[in-house]
Formats: structure tokens, sequence, C-alpha cells
């Protein structure tokens, strides 16, 4: 027995020192450590990759958030200084890709009560920054059967958009609907816009504004270039021929404002209030879309002063609605220069 098990130790140490039996035997070492670290640097990698793409994951979807709230504040600011008499129902999320995202509000006026479909805004944002206004707000314009001039609409309601007539600047054609207005049935409901023969304090505005006219929305002097309103002549390109082109009354898309909240006398300067807030909100957030509109506002309004009051406040007119029976009360008010009729709807009986 003892002789067996020497005999197969010698055979072992034979084999261990034996040339070729050591090469094959070091080949398989060597082939299962390349194995073990290759199976080890894949684990490894894919590991790392994973993790790598869990974090990607997570900080994209942290930077598009972030944009996409960045795109909101944008909007939502924006809205409050501008669009007369349009309010909004949310935020809804319509699409994202890698890169983009898409946001839409629905929108709609409301009218002594009444809400009224009005276009939805839609708005493109970018992963790197910024935003843009892809839809809302379109218009187009037919002719007016009763004076021959131009009325312009929203294009996906299709209902009257108001125009405004700037008090310093002189223009072919000044439209008044107030004498309109005999025209519509009494109980007809009407969104109209009022442009003044001056600039007055929003106080001023409250006490000559007869009391049955619901007030809405303020239209804010903030113009730092009135020659953009005026027309003139003009030399037509590629050519030594002019045309003289009319001055326009603006849109009411483009023009800046605040709503009529606070009804209550005492309170009633919380309106301008909230306006010059809105105009302080924009200006912290610099790098913003609309930074810059802020930014000149917010000088032409403080002035000399070194910040904006209340007082600092000048209106160039008002968005008020009512029936028309009511409306017709503003036909004495003499410091109304233009009148312009937005929605109208005949209300359910």
């Amino acid at each position: 027995m003892n002789d067996k098990e020497n005999t197969n130790k010698e055979q072992e140490l034979n084999d261990l020192f034996n040339e070729n039996n050591s090469n094959k035997t070091y080949d398989k070492i060597v082939k299962k450590a390349k194995l073990i670290s290759t199976l080890r640097t894949i684990c490894i990698t894919f590991i790392v990759v994973l993790i790598l793409f869990v974090v990607l994951g997570f900080s994209w979807l942290s930077l598009i958030r972030w944009n996409q709230e960045k795109a909101m504040k944008d909007v939502e600011l924006f809205n409050q200084i501008t669009r007369p008499n349009v309010e909004e129902l949310g935020p809804e999320f319509i699409g994202r890709d890698l890169f983009n995202g898409t946001i839409s509000y629905n929108r709609y006026k409301e009218i002594e009560g009444t809400p009224v479909n009005w276009g939805d805004q839609v708005f493109n944002y970018s992963i790197f920054g910024g935003v843009r206004s892809v839809e809302g707000d379109r218009q187009f314009q037919i002719a007016d059967r009763r004076d021959g001039q131009n009325r312009s609409y929203d294009e996906e309601t299709k209902q009257r958009m108001m125009q405004f007539y700037h008090p310093s600047v002189d223009y072919d054609y000044v439209r008044n609907d107030l004498i309109n207005l005999k025209d519509y049935p009494s109980e007809t409901l009407m969104e109209m816009g009022l442009s003044f023969d001056q600039s007055y304090t929003p106080n001023e505005v409250r006490e000559f504004l007869p009391n049955n006219v619901t007030l809405k929305w303020y239209w804010a002097d903030t113009y730092t270039d009135l020659e953009r309103l005026k027309g003139g002549e003009v030399t037509i390109e590629k050519s030594d021929k002019t045309e003289v082109i009319p001055s326009l009354p603006e849109i009411s898309t483009y023009i800046y404002g605040f709503d009529h909240i606070f009804t209550n006398e005492d309170e009633s300067e919380k309106n301008e209030e909230r306006f010059i807030e809105s105009i302080k909100a924009g200006l912290n957030n610099e790098g913003g879309k609309y930074y810059g509109e802020y930014e000149r506002i917010y000088r032409y309004l403080k002035g000399e002063h070194s910040n904006i009051s209340p007082q600092d406040i000048k209106v160039l007119g008002v968005v008020v609605t009512g029936s028309a029976s009511e409306l017709t009360e503003l036909i004495n008010v003499k410091e109304i220069r233009a009148a312009e009729l937005g929605v109208t709807i005949v209300p359910n009986k």
C-alpha cells in the first residue's frame, strides 16, 4: 500500500517537472486567469456603464424639468402684464423628446360671469434653455361692413380682437363702437376696449367710469418709442418709389397692463401694486425670455425716482364688460376717444 502511494507521488513530481506537462499546466493557468480577468472587466464595465446611464438619465430629467419650470415661469409671469381679460386654466404638457418639450395653455375670457373659449397658447422649450411661442394669438382681418375699416379676429375662435388707440398718435380713422350698441339686443354681453384722450391715473379712471360697467383690465402707459406707432413715408425696397404707411392701432396682444381685481376703494391701489410686483419679479428672472422688456418698462416707469410707486402708473385705456344696455352709459364719458368691441355673446335664456 505504501509502495503504491509512493509511486503516485513520484509520478506527480515527474509530471510537474516534465517540460511538456509543465507548459500545458502553465497555459491552462494563464488562460483561466485571462478568462477571469476578462469576465471581471466586463462586469465592472457593465456596472460602471449602468451607473453612468442612471446618473445621466436623472441629470437629463432634472435638466429638462428645470427648463420646463423656467419656461412656465417666463410665460405665466409675462401673461400677468399682457393679453387683456385672458385667463388660463393651467399648463398641459403635450410632448417631449430628447432635447425639447411643448407646453399648451388652455385659455378663456370671462364676460360677466360667462367663460368664452379663447385660442390656446403653445410654447416650445429646449433643454439648452429658451422658450418660443409656436401657436396662439394669431389673427386675421376682415373689413367691417359698417365703416369699411379692417377688424382683427382671433384665428382659432373667430372672435373679435380689441384694438387700442394711443392718445399721442394721430390716426386716419378712430373707431367708436359705442354708437353701434343700439344694433344689438340689450341683453347681449360684451367686452369692449376703451382708449382715452390722454393718460389718467387708475384712480381717475375708476372715478369717471359708470358703476354699471365692469372694469376688467388697465392699459398701462409703458411706451418708450412712440415713433413705431406713427405712420409715415417709407421707401420701397429696391426702388426709388415711396409709399405712405398709416398709423395703425395696437392689437390687444401687444399692449401691457394689469387686471382690475380689488374693487374696495381702500384697496384699489393694490391693483397697481400687483403690476409693479410683476415687473420686479420679471427683473429678478435675469436671463428669461422677456427680461429686456421688464427692464425697459421698469426704467420708464421709475423715471427719475429711486423706485416705482402706484402714483407713477398712468393708464391709456381699459377693458370693460357688460350688457349692451349697460355699456351705452359710456357714450357720455368725455374721456373716451375710441371704443372697440371684443368678444360678444348672447346668454342662454
